[in-house]
């Protein structure tokens, strides 16, 4: 517990420790890097350039051809049909939250690259003289 006394205009802190009476607290080791919780995170899986890929071309297509646009979970359903004729792996299909994701940021990516594209068209096309 921790207590905070003001005094004449000063504050004094007074901590009180209690201390548990067991020899069990503290192992041999118990300050160790190695056994220190955050280190043991579990490996994030990425997603492959092939997934990747294949990403990129279904949503190329849905906007080059707006009828064809297809959700994430469109998306997944896509790659799931991949697996089933033996091109992919089941464990390489991400989430649909994943996909999810991966939309945004790529949209995201593509909206500013297309931006800069229409800029230096433009900055092209203004000649002065």
């Amino acid at each position: 517990m921790i207590y905070i006394i003001v005094w004449y205009g000063v504050v004094r802190i007074i901590i009180h420790f209690y201390i548990i009476k067991s020899h069990a607290i503290f192992t041999s080791g118990w300050a160790l890097k190695e056994n220190e919780k955050i280190y043991q995170r579990d490996q994030t899986k990425r997603m492959s350039a092939c997934i990747k890929t294949l990403l990129e071309h279904i949503f190329h297509t849905g906007t080059a051809n707006s009828q064809q646009k297809m959700n994430a979970q469109q998306m997944q359903e896509e790659l799931l049909q991949r697996v089933e004729q033996g091109e992919l792996e089941l464990g390489d299909v991400p989430k649909t939250t994943t996909i999810q994701s991966w939309i945004s940021r790529f949209s995201r990516h593509w909206k500013k690259a297309i931006a800069l594209c229409s800029l230096d068209e433009a900055k092209g096309s203004n000649t002065f003289g």
